[in-house]
């Protein structure tokens, strides 16, 4: 039987916000044995580039409902932005199945069940740390949308903390924004002016706020904490990383992601034991410099390391061994390795090589189009019926990478052939969407185990972003080489075409084949040139091009020669009988076509073939030489 499987659909993972639901649902699926996939682009839903967000959104439209056995919804990041037309469309396929259990995340979307992160005790504790550690009872608090239900749920829970000890807020130290970095910036400003009064202590109810009231507030002369302090709710790693390290306390991002995973299992294991998600508040506070407090350095140099570009990095630590850093990913010219390639299949034998770069995991695919060279793959609507895997590797017990680009077409249904592969237990599966800007291309499977760290970092949407750039830089290579390499008036091979083509197929020829050759000359072009016209001159020539084209069968090469002269060529066991019976072909051809155009000419063409076993001295030159004579025999007979 199939493992049972919980997805989620969130976007831009690496950020904090992402990285506490990922370790919640993962620590659940763990305890119960389920597999873990998560459907992410590698950008906010926000972002500006809407085709560029349109392609990263995408990838929720691979998901096969009868792979799943429950959804979760990360509400925060898919309702913003473009975000509510994927929540739109997905609702309508939700519908169509009723069986499966959906529940969306901290937010309501549409009637589904919803799961909200208990905030409450972190919210009181930091309102306790700014009176009972700092003693400050003159408090502003700084929190999101007015009307926005998070936003209005934090700010009750602070009002009623203080309130508990006695103390007013005053109604212009309540204050609305927006999450964000201006809120709090705009804020600063109203305080240095004037405007709102600067108070002893200010409560934002997230990061990024707090971090844009520091910055603003010191630009003008305020000092923060001499003057006053900030706390931040809903840790990031720009807080760790600012110039005043903010001191803040981690949102129950984790403990109300495993809540969804308990809820599904309620439903799709009745009768099962839950098994509860431990945390711990104290542990939740992260001391910086925002409130006067000594700095916990350690937990921030952890952060910075991660986020840091080292470019003489110690290769031999067990984290450089087991994780890749975004230094070592730069220092590694993966971008230059990969964008020098000159075909489709040096490319992915380059990032064959560069696999590595993705520790840790245990297996990578990179699924693509069979199209995918093709302008017909820049469609956005979903993915065909059948992918590509182009290149997928395995971590081998002895902790090598066993890696094939022997592409393996599979039904798009089944999502990743990986799921087949049972051995290493259950884990947790990340698809990302492989695009160029409009251009959906494939997506990507990364597998790691449950024991290895289970968030995605700035290596690996680096990395997507490179394959990107790789994969349109030769997929553009590509079409420029088959266009210079086709005769722009009839679309066969031109002369440079002939040999690209000739030499793979002497290179998969087989002992005791032969090349062969037939070379076709237009009889009377000058005539009809003279006569009726080059432009019927030139229908003569693409006439004679699509019999010549008819008659060539599958493994030959059908090219222009150039003005009126064409060649077939093939590499197998030719008979001389059935080559006599192929000018008698292509006479019947050109016989039907005449008559279908009805011109008041008729295109003929005199005919030569040869054909030469293959050994180490053969030439096609030759081949085509004593094709050739032939031809020019034929001619002459004619004219006689």
């Amino acid at each position: 039987m199939r493992r049972k499987n919980i997805a989620l659909f969130t976007a831009q993972p690496e950020a904090a916000h992402g990285v506490r639901i990922i370790n919640g649902i993962a620590a659940q699926c763990e305890k119960y044995g389920y597999n873990f996939s998560v459907f992410t682009p590698m950008t906010h839903l926000e972002f500006k580039r809407a085709a560029y967000v349109e392609a990263e959104s995408n990838i929720f439209r691979l998901l096969n409902f009868d792979m799943i056995d429950g959804l979760i919804l990360d509400a925060v990041n898919l309702v913003p932005g473009q975000g509510k037309r994927v929540t739109d469309e997905l609702l309508e396929r939700i519908k169509e199945h009723p069986d499966i259990p959906v529940v969306s995340l901290e937010m309501s979307i549409c009637d589904l069940p919803v799961i909200k992160s208990d905030n409450e005790e972190a919210l009181r504790e930091m309102c306790r740390h700014a009176i009972d550690v700092h003693g400050k009872k003159d408090i502003c608090i700084l929190t999101g949308q007015k009307g926005n239900e998070v936003a209005e749920e934090r700010l009750e829970i602070c009002l009623d903390e203080i309130g508990r000890y006695g103390i007013g807020v005053s109604s212009e130290h309540i204050v609305y924004g927006d999450f964000w970095y201006s809120s709090g910036d705009e804020l600063a400003r109203r305080m240095a002016a004037g405007d709102v009064k600067l108070p002893e202590a200010v409560l934002c109810t997230s990061t990024h706020m707090a971090l844009g009231l520091i910055y603003r507030l010191v630009k003008l002369g305020i000092r923060v904490p001499e003057d006053v302090i900030v706390l931040g709710f809903d840790t990031t790693n720009e807080g760790c990383c600012n110039d005043i390290i903010l001191s803040a306390f981690d949102a129950a991002d984790a403990a109300s992601a495993a809540g969804t995973v308990d809820y599904i299992r309620g439903i799709i294991d009745p009768g099962k034991e839950i098994l509860p998600y431990k945390t711990d508040v104290k542990k939740m506070f992260f001391n910086g410099m925002s409130c006067g407090c000594e700095p916990e350095i350690k937990h921030s140099l952890s952060v910075f390391r991660r986020a840091s570009y080292l470019v003489a990095y110690n290769s031999s630590a067990d984290h450089e061994l087991n994780e890749i850093s975004f230094g070592r990913l730069m220092e590694s010219y993966c971008l230059e390795e990969l964008t020098a390639t000159r075909s489709p299949e040096e490319c992915f034998g380059k990032m064959a090589e560069l696999i590595y770069l993705l520790r840790p995991f245990t297996d990578y695919q990179l699924c693509l189009k069979e199209d995918w060279q093709e302008e017909s793959s820049a469609g956005n609507k979903g993915y065909p019926g059948k992918m590509m895997v182009a290149l997928s590797a395995k971590v081998t017990p002895d902790r090598n990478y066993d890696v094939s680009i022997s592409p393996v077409i599979f039904e798009t249904d089944k999502m990743t052939t990986l799921f087949d592969d049972d051995s290493t237990g259950p884990g947790i599966f990340y698809f990302s969407p492989i695009h160029f800007e409009g251009i959906t291309l494939g997506y990507s499977v990364l597998r790691r185990s449950f024991k290895d760290p289970c968030e995605l970092t700035l290596v690996y949407r680096t990395w997507l972003r490179f394959v990107n750039n790789a994969l349109e830089m030769t997929r553009t290579k590509s079409q420029l080489l088959s266009l210079s390499a086709r005769d722009s008036m009839t679309g066969l091979y031109n002369r440079w075409g002939m040999n690209l083509e000739l030499d793979k197929m002497l290179s998969m020829s087989r002992k005791g084949e032969s090349i062969f050759a037939m070379v076709i000359d237009m009889d009377g072009l000058k005539k009809i040139n003279d006569t009726y016209g080059h432009m019927e001159g030139d229908h003569g020539i693409m006439l004679l091009g699509t019999a010549v084209r008819q008659v060539t069968l599958p493994g030959e090469i059908c090219v222009r020669a150039g003005g009126d002269e064409f060649y077939i060529i093939g590499i197998g066991k030719y008979d001389t009988g059935d080559l006599s019976r192929r000018i008698d072909s292509l006479n019947a051809v050109l016989k039907k076509l005449n008559a279908a155009a009805g011109k008041p000419y008729e295109i003929t063409a005199s005919i030569g073939f040869a054909a030469e076993t293959i050994d180490e001295g053969t030439m096609l030159d030759t081949v085509l030489n004593r094709a050739d004579k032939e031809m020019y025999k034929s001619k002459v007979a004619k004219k006689r």
